[in-house]
């Protein structure tokens, strides 16, 4: 049998990690490697346990974390990122994927949804499950959308 897959939580909210912690623990394929509480112990668990997904959350005090992500990135070359977060006008998955993590993900997700989003990156897919805030649309848009409709 295919050892688990070793995951990181980097996460300064005691409940969201005891939340992945619980949900980890009960998922023969992933196993929880270390939970660490800020962006700088990161570098110590990663290069320590060597995990295969490290998930973090997205507003860390103290670190600009998609600058965290590329850094573990030049020192983890490989390293599997998963980006999570609180607000979903925050999660701008452009910005995600150019820091170079494979994905995003709502905290208020379900947990299997956010489980499903972890295996999906571990298989070398990228996953932007958010569910993004309608924009107000330009102009131009708005437009084309009437005129449409009332080409009908």
């Amino acid at each position: 049998m295919k050892n688990p897959a070793r995951v990181v939580i980097v996460d300064n909210h005691p409940a969201s990690s005891a939340d992945f912690r619980t949900a980890l623990e009960a998922q023969p394929d992933l196993t929880l490697a270390a939970a660490v509480t800020c962006a700088s112990c990161s570098f110590a668990a990663v290069s320590e346990h060597k995990p295969d997904l490290v998930l973090i959350r997205l507003n860390l005090p103290g670190h600009r974390v998609l600058q965290l992500v590329k850094d573990l990135l030049v020192l983890h070359a490989g390293l599997k990122l998963l980006v999570f977060s609180g607000h979903d006008d925050e999660l701008e998955p452009s910005r995600v994927l150019r820091a170079g993590a494979q994905g995003c993900v709502l905290r208020s997700s379900s947990m299997a949804t956010k489980l499903d989003a972890i295996r999906k990156v571990l298989a070398g897919s990228h996953c932007f499950s958010t569910q993004s805030t309608p924009r107000r649309p330009d102009a131009t848009a708005l437009r084309s959308s009437v005129n449409a409709a009332f080409s009908l």
